[in-house]
C-alpha cells in the first residue's frame, strides 16, 4: 500500500497499434516513484516518443490506444478530454520538445515565452532563468531565439516548461546537439530543481552516458516492449538481453583508426589560412582558424556549442564567406589554388570537390521526391551525357557503397529511418565525387548502435576510398573514433 501513495505514474498493460495492428507500444507496465528520475532507452522505432506524448494524453495520428491505462498524481490520463486535458498538461506534466526551434516561438521575446506557460513579472521571469543557469545574458527578456546559442535556447524552453511547477517533467533527448560541458551544466540544473521541487523527472533517449546523468534507475525498451528494469550502473557492468548489451557495447566507441596506411594518404587536398570570421552584429565568430588534411585522412572540427565550427563549414563550401584568411584546394595532387569566397563564384568542380553531410538529413533531402530520383539529379551533375542505364547503375553502386539495399531507392524519406536518411544523404554527397567530405555533426541525432554502423561507415570510405574526412563535433569520442587528427576550436563569446 505504502508503493501505490508513493507512485506519481502508473502505467499498466498499455498497448498502442497501428490501424493495421501492428503494436508500437506492447502491454508496456512501468511504475514511478515521486521524485524518482528515471530514463528511459532504447534505438530509435522502440517506441520511446509514442509512450511520451502517451504520458502527455496524445495518441499520434494514425495509431490507436487498445488497452491499458495511465494514471499520472490520480488522474487516468488517456481519458481526459478538452479542459481537463488542458489543465492536466498545465499543472501535472511538461514536455520541452527535444528541439528548443520548434517549441521556442521565434517572433516572441523570451519575456513572452515564459509568460505564456505562467503570467510573470520581470522579476519572477529573472528569476526562473538563473535557475536554469541564464543570469547573466545581457537583455534577456527582451531577446529573440534566434539571437541566442543553441544551449542558452535548451535552457529557456527548459525553463518555460518548469514554470508552472509540474509534478512530472519528460524530457526528449534533452541534451541532443551539446557540446558535452553545456549538456553536463543542463543535466545538473534539472537535477537540481528537480530535488528541491520534488518533481519527477522521465528521460527519454538513447545516449546511455546521458542516461546515467540523470537517472538512478533505467527502463530498456524493443519494439514497444520492457527487456530491462534495472539500476543505471547494473545495466552498465552485466546487462541481462542481447539487446541490452548492444546497446552498451555501441555506447563505448572504443576503437581508434589506423593511422597513414590508407589509399594515397597524406596528399594533400584541403587547407585553410588564418580565417577571420564575424557575426552580422561584429562579434568575433572564429578566429584564424589554420588547418590541412590529406586524401584518406580525417580531421575533426572539436569543440562547445557555440565555437564556431559549423561557420567554419559555411566559410570552406562558400555560404559564408569570411572576413579574413583563405581556403585553398589541391586538385592535381601538386599545386594549390585559392577558392573564391563565395560559392557562386567557383567553379562546378571546386563546388563538388567539397561537399557536407548535415546534421539532419531532414532539412537536405526533399521529402517530395523519391531516393532514386533525388540521387540522379546529383549523378547528373557530374556527368550530363550519361545514359539513363548509367545513371541507374551509379544510384545503384551508390547505396550499395552506404550498405543501403537497391529497393531503398523507390521509397520516399519519411519512411526512411533515422539511420536510413543519413546514409541517404551519405550517398548524395557521394554522388559529385567529392575528395573532401565534411560531416558536421552528422550523427549526433541518432542512437547509439545506428551512429556506431554510420562512424563505422565513415572510416570505411575514408581508408578504402580515399576520401578526406571532417568531422565536425562536440562528442570528443565521436572525434577519436573517426579521426587522426584534431583541431580544437576554442569558444571566442
Amino acid at each position: 500500500m505504502k508503493n501505490e501513495v508513493n507512485e506519481i505514474v502508473r502505467i499498466k498493460d498499455l498497448s498502442i497499434a497501428t490501424l493495421e495492428g501492428r503494436r508500437v507500444i506492447d502491454d508496456l507496465s512501468i511504475e514511478i516513484i515521486a521524485g524518482e528520475n528515471r530514463a528511459i532507452v532504447g534505438e530509435s522505432g522502440s517506441g520511446k516518443t509514442t509512450l511520451a506524448l502517451a504520458l502527455m494524453g496524445r495518441i499520434r495520428g494514425g495509431l490507436v490506444h487498445e488497452a491499458g491505462s495511465i494514471v499520472v498524481d490520480g488522474m487516468n490520463v488517456l481519458s481526459l478530454k478538452g479542459p481537463s486535458l488542458r489543465r492536466y498538461r498545465a499543472e501535472k506534466v511538461s514536455w520541452p520538445s527535444q528541439d528548443p526551434a520548434l517549441s521556442l516561438t521565434p517572433h516572441m521575446t523570451v519575456r513572452t515565452l515564459l509568460s505564456e506557460s505562467v503570467p510573470m513579472n520581470d522579476e519572477d521571469a529573472l528569476l526562473l532563468l538563473g535557475k536554469v543557469g541564464l543570469s547573466d545574458v545581457e537583455r534577456l527578456l527582451d531577446r529573440k531565439p534566434l539571437s541566442l546559442s543553441g544551449g542558452q535556447r535548451r535552457r529557456v524552453a527548459i525553463a518555460k516548461a518548469i514554470a508552472s511547477m509540474p509534478r512530472v517533467l519528460i524530457l526528449d533527448e534533452p541534451t541532443a546537439g551539446l557540446d558535452g560541458a553545456t549538456a553536463d551544466e543542463v543535466v545538473a540544473t534539472i537535477k537540481g530543481i528537480c530535488t528541491e521541487s520534488g518533481m519527477s523527472v522521465i528521460a527519454i533517449t538513447h545516449d546511455l552516458d546521458m542516461a546515467g546523468k540523470f537517472a538512478e534507475n533505467v527502463t530498456v525498451l524493443k519494439d514497444g516492449r520492457v527487456l530491462e528494469k534495472v539500476s543505471y550502473s547494473k545495466l552498465m557492468s552485466n546487462p541481462q538481453t542481447d539487446y541490452a548489451r548492444k546497446l552498451v557495447d555501441a555506447q563505448l566507441l572504443e576503437r581508434q583508426p589506423d593511422d597513414g596506411t590508407d589509399l594515397a594518404a597524406g596528399v594533400p587536398v584541403l587547407s585553410t589560412s588564418k580565417l577571420y570570421i564575424t557575426t552580422p552584429d561584429g562579434k568575433t565568430a572564429v578566429k584564424n582558424a589554420t588547418f590541412s588534411i590529406g586524401r584518406g585522412q580525417g580531421l575533426s572540427l572539436f569543440g562547445p556549442s557555440g565555437a564556431g565550427k559549423s561557420t567554419i563549414v559555411k566559410t570552406i563550401t562558400g555560404e559564408r564567406p569570411a572576413d579574413k584568411g583563405s581556403i585553398a584546394l589541391c586538385l592535381d595532387n601538386e599545386s594549390w589554388h585559392v577558392l573564391a569566397p563565395s560559392f557562386r563564384n567557383r567553379s562546378k568542380i571546386e563546388r563538388a570537390t567539397v561537399q557536407v553531410v548535415p546534421q539532419d538529413p531532414a532539412t537536405s533531402l526533399n521529402p517530395a521526391l523519391r531516393i532514386d530520383t533525388q540521387l540522379s539529379r546529383a549523378v547528373k551533375r557530374i556527368h550530363p551525357r550519361w545514359s539513363k542505364r548509367e545513371v541507374k547503375k551509379r544510384v545503384s553502386d551508390l547505396l550499395a557503397l552506404v550498405r543501403l539495399s537497391d529497393e531503398v531507392k523507390y521509397q520516399y524519406p519519411h519512411s526512411l529511418s533515422g539511420g536510413q536518411a543519413q546514409r541517404v544523404a551519405i550517398a548524395r554527397a557521394l554522388a559529385h565525387e567529392p575528395k573532401v567530405l565534411v560531416c558536421d555533426e552528422s550523427t549526433s541525432a541518432l542512437d547509439p548502435t545506428t551512429q556506431k554502423d554510420i562512424l563505422d561507415m565513415l572510416v570505411w570510405l575514408k581508408r578504402n576510398e580515399g576520401l578526406a574526412l571532417v568531422v565536425v563535433t562536440h562528442a570528443k569520442k565521436v572525434a577519436h573514433y573517426t579521426c587522426d587528427k584534431e583541431i580544437v576550436i576554442p569558444f571566442e563569446g
